[in-house]
């Protein structure tokens, strides 16, 4: 009889062990997901913030300064969520008109998270570029000489006055429906230093 409890009793503690080993393992599995989730969002927000801010401290600026424009127009166009701007991005010596736009979220059907939406660049009119990497927010801030709020929309009359941008941007996980794997990127009065040296 206590062959049988005994055999009985290593089944069940056998089977505690196999239980947790399995536990383990499964929440082992969806740290490694989650944490890798965290990190193409880092490295993708990383790529983005780069890209803006070297085309945003370009605006006005031309590599050759016969052909520089009055820095007060150097700025088109400036809302919440789009702005258009001159600037040499190749420094080819030639001003380009360079426009970023946020897509709608019914844009972007290539992920599984259906808040991430297209950030577009779009260089001297042609077909714009898209980035899929994630991003739900692309918010701008625009401030005077003195660090005053310029109120979008921006008029006509205020672009002229525009020297510093504050670029906000939410990126989330592209490969599942989830608010839990995001980053948040905010660059405070980004100074546009072509246009501050008017």
């Amino acid at each position: 009889m206590s062959t049988v409890i005994d055999i009985v009793a290593s089944i069940i503690i056998g089977g505690m062990m196999l239980g947790i080993i399995l536990k383990l393992n499964g929440t082992a599995a969806q740290s490694v997901y989650l944490n890798s989730g965290e990190v193409v969002c880092q490295q993708n927000l990383v790529v983005q913030a780069q890209i803006l801010e070297t085309d945003f401290r370009r605006i006005g600026y031309c590599a050759d300064y016969t052909n520089i424009q009055d820095p007060t127009k150097a700025i088109i166009s400036a809302d919440t969520a789009s702005i258009k701007f001159v600037a040499d991005i190749d420094q080819n010596g030639v001003m380009d008109t360079i426009y970023y736009y946020l897509g709608p979220a019914t844009a972007l059907v290539a992920t599984a998270n259906p808040r991430d939406k297209i950030l577009y660049r779009v260089v001297n009119g042609v077909t714009p570029t898209g980035s899929d990497a994630g991003i739900t927010r692309f918010y701008l801030v625009y401030f005077n000489y003195v660090g005053d709020t310029i109120h979008c929309p921006v008029t006509a009359a205020n672009l002229p006055l525009i020297t510093d941008v504050e670029l906000n941007m939410n990126i989330e996980n592209t490969s599942i429906d989830s608010s839990q794997i995001y980053a948040y990127w905010r660059q405070e009065k980004l100074a546009i230093p072509n246009i501050k040296n008017r």
